[in-house]
């Protein structure tokens, strides 16, 4: 590059920081600003909002209703295997969709629209596979997914489906990111909340912000990012007030960690299918699982307003000050699931999350990743209605990063090619320690307000141990 550009990144969840990650690996300088501040000494605040409840990679199985968000959450999956060691799926190597008995008997045929399902997933890998041998990252195309007749002690079973997905530890995903930002040396500004980002008559950009000793020094940046969940979206239009975006729908849910005294060896995802028959049990480890069921958890959705693009009040105030109705509900999500798995019969609840999905639906058995948002030239916007899709947005914001410089005559097209390579062709490194990596991870989810026992993988202390002595990743699931 003629000279080395400033980027800005505004947010810190999991796309800002991988926004800033591939940007400093690609030769950006980067600057990430994040309003929060980390509770626990020697960490960032990374992932700190409402969405680090997440923790499922979708394979896009438990989308039957929708073949687009399969093949999206598939691209995804092969994306962040590539690039995310394996510690982040907390030692699971596959998940079960469990399609429901009480489904088919009400006349709902969910065990046919699985099925077919599944061929969309196992043709669209079988086409990734032959583009480019590096994607076969799941083995075999047509042994991907499989079917089964049922899951020992799981009630209400018409059929099992065996996929590549396999959910994630979200405090373990960001002990991780936390490990690359510090590696690379990205400028990290905790406590940094953006006041406006504007366009300069030199085609930068004016980025001002005040922290806990006022107004910081203003950061003219010749390309930003803006990855700042539900705020992105006002940022955005006053950076381009003709800027259009698919009707958006902030939903506010409930999500639930609790803990299973009695153990579990169910060392995937088990997401059952559908409404009020059934709900998500997705186990973290041996000892704690994070637990959904839709009728309790679907608080309010509401369509944004086109203009504003803000949020409504009461979800700031919730989000602050809980629901109303969070404890009923959360008991009522236990209660429930308990009919369908028997590992929750002693558990108690951990911790109770409200959660804010933005989705450009609004049926949430229909899912759609919105991509990356080219704001104006230099300018950037991604937000993430599910985290599976991080590395693949990353990827292709980074293309229309390259393209601006090249395009302004800083660099050639040759190096921006050279860039992407390696911005995304190394997988991230990991503490060479296990025991300070779990000890780093326990201070992150301390910074996250979720339970601390979340640090730990399957198998505890010895099979994390073996993990780490692992490649980044591996092929099969």
């Amino acid at each position: 590059m003629r000279h080395k550009e400033l980027h800005v990144v505004v947010g810190a969840g999991i796309a800002g920081c991988l926004s800033a990650i591939l940007r400093s690996r690609a030769g950006y300088q980067v600057v990430l600003l994040e309003q929060d501040r980390a509770r626990s000494p020697g960490t960032y605040p990374v992932c700190v909002q409402t969405s680090n409840i997440v923790s499922e990679n979708h394979s896009g199985a438990e989308y039957p209703f929708d073949p687009q968000s399969a093949r999206d959450c598939l691209d995804g999956r092969i994306e962040n295997q590539r690039l995310f060691p394996d510690l982040i799926y907390g030692g699971k190597t596959f998940s079960r969709i469990i399609a429901s008995r009480s489904m088919m008997d009400d006349g709902h045929d969910i065990v046919g629209q699985c099925r077919a399902n599944m061929e969309i997933i196992r043709s669209h890998y079988a086409r990734r596979c032959a583009e480019d041998t590096a994607n076969a990252v799941f083995g075999d195309p047509w042994a991907v997914c499989g079917e089964n007749s049922n899951v020992a002690g799981v009630n209400d079973v018409a059929a099992v489906f065996r996929t590549p997905q396999r959910g994630i530890n979200p405090v373990l995903v960001a002990t991780i990111l936390d490990h690359e930002l510090r590696r690379l040396g990205v400028d990290f500004r905790e406590g940094s909340r953006v006041t406006g980002v504007d366009h300069t008559v030199n085609g930068k950009y004016r980025v001002t912000y005040t922290g806990e000793d006022g107004p910081g020094q203003p950061l003219i940046a010749d390309q930003v990012s803006l990855c700042a969940a539900t705020w992105s979206f006002g940022m955005a239009r006053r950076l381009n007030p003709s800027l259009r975006f698919p009707p958006l729908y902030m939903a506010l849910r409930e999500i639930l960690y609790v803990d299973l005294p009695d153990g579990t060896d169910k060392n995937f995802t088990c997401l059952k299918l559908e409404d009020s028959y059934g709900g998500m049990f997705s186990p973290l480890n041996e000892r704690c699982a994070m637990i959904y069921y839709p009728p309790a958890a679907h608080i309010m959705n509401h369509l944004v307003d086109p203009e504003t693009c803000g949020p409504p009040a009461e979800y700031a105030r919730y989000l602050a000050e809980g629901h109303p109705e969070m404890e009923h509900r959360a008991e009522w999500t236990l209660r429930r699931l308990r009919d369908f798995y028997p590992e929750l019969r002693r558990s108690t609840i951990l911790g109770t999350y409200l959660k804010v999905a933005i989705n450009t639906v609004d049926d949430s058995r229909v899912r759609r990743n919105m991509g990356v948002f080219r704001v104006r030239p230099g300018s950037t916007m991604t937000v993430l209605p599910k985290w599976t899709m991080c590395s693949v947005n990353a990827r292709t914001e980074l293309t229309h990063v390259l393209a601006h410089s090249v395009s302004t005559g800083n660099a050639d097209a040759d190096e921006a090619a050279q860039a992407i390579s390696r911005a995304t062709g190394t997988p991230f490194q990991i503490p060479a320690d296990p025991e300070a990596l779990t000890a780093r991870a326990r201070k992150h989810a301390v910074n996250m307000r979720v339970p601390e026992v979340l640090a730990q993988g399957f198998g505890g202390r010895e099979r994390m141990t073996a993990m780490e002595r692992r490649k980044p990743h591996g092929v099969g699931a």
